[in-house]
């Protein structure tokens, strides 16, 4: 495993952590989209976090999160692979553990 996956991971299970805070105890899984633009050399990211079973309840995005996931755009840059949208998703499995993955859009 190469160095920025590494890094990667830790920066992962700080954003699934604070994800799982931030949802509601009966959501069973969640997603978090997070765009990111540069303007002017300022970087601008919006951050939704939805539920993949339907539900409505709004969820805002802690101070915790954005600064996690800024953390990861910041080493994303450094090794020259800056992405513009990132998306989490979470899964509570049958033994009580969350699953996530995370894609990429380039």
């Amino acid at each position: 495993m190469g160095e920025l996956q590494t890094e990667e991971r830790a920066i992962d299970e700080e954003i699934v952590n604070e994800l799982v805070e931030l949802t509601p105890e009966w959501w069973r899984s969640a997603a978090l989209d997070v765009a990111c633009t540069l303007d002017q050399g300022v970087e601008k990211c919006s951050h939704v976090i939805s539920s993949l079973e339907s539900y409505k309840e709004p969820v805002f995005p802690s101070e915790k999160l954005f600064t996690a996931t800024h953390k990861l755009a910041l080493l994303f840059r450094r090794h020259g692979k800056q992405w513009k949208r990132a998306r989490y998703e979470i899964r509570l499995q049958d033994d009580g553990s969350w699953k996530y993955n995370v894609n990429f859009e380039y």
